[in-house]
């Protein structure tokens, strides 16, 4: 017997604070086991909301978690057919990219919507760092050519990157953004959910998947949903969760996802940033400091922008405390690919620039450090295998 999961469109509730739109979830496991879970949006007053019955938010929220149990999906709602063929061939690229992870299921709708119409205009994924604030001021000052969106707002979402419980942390990053996007003459909407404690889920796989699911309910006031690309086109790899070939698998009939820029790395969007001087100086990319309405200047992330804007010919801008030193790359510990392809690529930039030749030999030391943090886990302190290797060595080496 394979588990299943059911989706319960609840009814939008509002109240002086703001428009709440839920939907109930029953897993049934292979077992006969059944758990109930609420997956819950909170949107402000500013925007209509989808119809109750409107479950598309809810499949784009549920489908990559499904995927990981392997439960079927039966959607007691109605959903858009574009987005039900979409998310088909979604289903075959993770099983692909994770064939160890994702497995295919099987998805049934009460009702599906045909021949819809999107509304006009756009907004964008705006979490105030540098992907999202490229494509906000790229498409607000009209520089993305016959590709540039017309944009109406940014939406920052409270209880991703910043948890539910730090409503003080996510109060500073919302009055920044504001700000910011009230520069170049964009709203902000602010929403919350719940979707990142609905499932552990890996994040890596799932963020783009998330924001699509909080986009889409602004579907009555925008037809567009910008999500800015994290990896330029001379550095994609798979499977990553923000990608041009899965972002715009999650687009409906009546709401499309662009992956918007990835013709352009991080340090080129930093250098088109720096004609916006409000928006260098409220720059947030940091998630792992304490506080997380700035940016703590010493967190990996922290460092590799303030590497990138060093190329950019920002050696100090106003959205760190602190001047750069190379002190702050001696405590970076590289996890993962994607941070040590960011990190060679940064070295293979400043091998051009004049000014940045002195750091080379700093960020060396941290991809070599990558390397031996590899090597530990290969070979751990102690380990028949690490003895075997050490002998070797220590035979060709004399």
């Amino acid at each position: 017997m394979k588990g299943y999961l059911e989706l319960f469109p609840q009814a939008l509730q509002v109240s002086q604070e703001g428009q709440r739109r839920s939907c109930l979830i029953k897993e049934t496991s292979a077992s006969g086991e059944s758990t109930e879970q609420e997956l819950w949006f909170f949107y402000p007053l500013g925007a209509s909301m989808p119809a109750d019955n409107d479950c598309d938010a809810y499949l784009i929220a549920t489908l990559l978690p499904a995927m990981k149990v392997q439960a079927d999906i039966t959607v007691h709602g109605n959903v858009s057919r574009e987005l039900l063929a979409n998310l088909t061939e979604l289903q075959l690229v993770w099983a692909k990219w994770r064939p160890e992870s994702y497995f295919s299921v099987a998805m049934q709708v009460e009702q599906i919507r045909e021949d819809e119409v999107r509304a006009a205009g756009a907004v964008v994924a705006f979490s105030g760092g540098a992907d999202a604030q490229f494509s906000a001021y790229r498409h607000a000052t009209g520089q993305a050519g016959y590709c540039t969106q017309a944009l109406m707002a940014g939406v920052l979402v409270h209880g991703f990157d910043i948890p539910l419980a730090d409503r003080q942390g996510f109060a500073g990053a919302a009055q920044l953004a504001a700000q910011t996007l009230e520069d170049i003459d964009l709203k902000l909407f602010t929403v919350q959910t719940n979707l990142r404690e609905y499932s552990p889920i890996n994040w890596e796989d799932y963020c783009s998947a998330a924001l699509a699911a909080v986009l889409c309910g602004f579907k009555q006031y925008a037809g567009v949903g910008l999500i800015g690309s994290s990896d330029s086109y001379d550095m994609l790899s798979g499977p990553r969760g923000s990608h041009p070939i899965t972002d715009p698998l999650l687009s409906s009939g009546d709401f499309r996802i662009i992956h918007d820029g990835s013709g352009f790395s991080r340090t080129e969007k930093l250098k088109a940033i720096a004609e916006w001087p409000l928006g260098i100086q409220n720059l947030r990319v940091c998630w792992e400091g304490d506080l997380h309405d700035r940016n703590c200047g010493c967190c990996e992330k922290c460092v590799r922008t303030r590497l990138n804007l060093l190329l950019a010919g920002m050696p100090n801008p106003a959205c760190f405390s602190t001047p750069l030193s190379k002190e702050h790359l001696k405590a970076i510990q590289l996890v993962g690919e994607g941070s040590m392809r960011e990190w060679q690529h940064i070295r293979s930039e400043m091998t051009n620039v004049a000014a940045c030749q002195e750091w080379l030999p700093e960020v060396d030391r941290v991809l070599k450090r990558k390397e031996a943090a590899v090597l530990s886990f290969l070979l751990p302190s102690g380990s028949p295998r690490r003895a075997l290797v050490k002998k070797i060595l220590e035979k060709y080496s004399k």
